[in-house]
């Protein structure tokens, strides 16, 4: 029995944690380490901010969404990794300035998403 409890409450409490990320507070915090990137002048600038930058994303991974737009998140999520981990090989590869070309990309798809989450009337009239 004891067991059970235990097991109830850690199932409980790593609910809790996850749907305890706050999405707006992350996305505002991606937007300082995506800036601190683009502005970085030191190739550990630029891996301190896209490791942070990172790290939010997978945190922002663990969030609960609604139902209707997880699917969707978690896509954008898993780009956005996919994004970093390449702007990371370019910065290790090429240097500062082809990473830093290569951070339009993260920028892109930040518009696409939020696009996607959010559509104008007028995309939803006119497709």
């Amino acid at each position: 029995m004891k067991k059970w409890i235990l097991f109830s409450a850690l199932v409980f409490s790593a609910h809790s944690i996850a749907a305890d990320v706050d999405l707006k507070s992350n996305m505002k915090q991606m937007k300082v380490e995506f800036k601190q990137a683009v502005e970085s002048t030191t190739t550990v600038e630029m891996q301190q901010a896209l490791s942070e930058f990172k790290s939010l994303i997978q945190s922002s991974k663990q969030g609960e969404y609604p139902p209707e737009k997880q699917d969707l998140y978690m896509e954008g999520f898993d780009r956005l990794l996919v994004t970093v981990d390449q702007v990371q090989q370019d910065l290790d590869s090429k240097g500062l300035e082809a990473a830093r070309t290569s951070l339009k990309q993260l920028d892109d798809l930040r518009e696409e998403y939020h696009d996607k989450r959010n559509p104008s009337i007028w995309s939803k009239i006119f497709g």
